[in-house]
């Protein structure tokens, strides 16, 4: 998938969902989405999804134009079924802790576990 926006200018991210892990928020009903950008750029991300966006992601997937790309690509879904082992992250890092302790470092200014804030600081 690409991934473009008006604040990348020229600039079209490259994703990969076979890359991508998706994992329950254990304090909401809320699901993450992690990963890892790396062409052209490299970042870590986290994609939250929550109860009310249910309906627009239903919205968007009960499209003919996209229904029909699903259905026309099912074999290469069983393809990547077969090689997923190659999909996941080399072995030693923990991509899920990472992009965590990042998003609480950049959204709240600190590290999980920190006492102190640096905004209180």
């Amino acid at each position: 998938m690409k991934l473009w926006s008006r604040g990348l200018g020229r600039t079209e991210v490259l994703m990969d969902f076979r890359y991508y892990k998706t994992v329950k928020d254990p304090e909401s009903d809320n699901v993450f989405i992690i990963g890892s950008m790396r062409d052209p750029v490299n970042w870590e991300f986290r994609i939250t999804f929550s109860p009310e966006d249910v309906p627009g992601l239903i919205k968007t997937f009960i499209n003919f134009s996209l229904l029909k790309l699903m259905i026309k690509n099912i074999p290469r879904y069983f393809i990547y079924l077969w090689n997923r082992k190659k999909f996941i992250e080399p072995g030693g890092v923990d991509l899920e802790k990472k992009v965590n302790e990042a998003y609480e470092q950049v959204m709240y200014g600190r590290r999980p576990g920190d006492r102190h804030s640096r905004a209180g600081a």
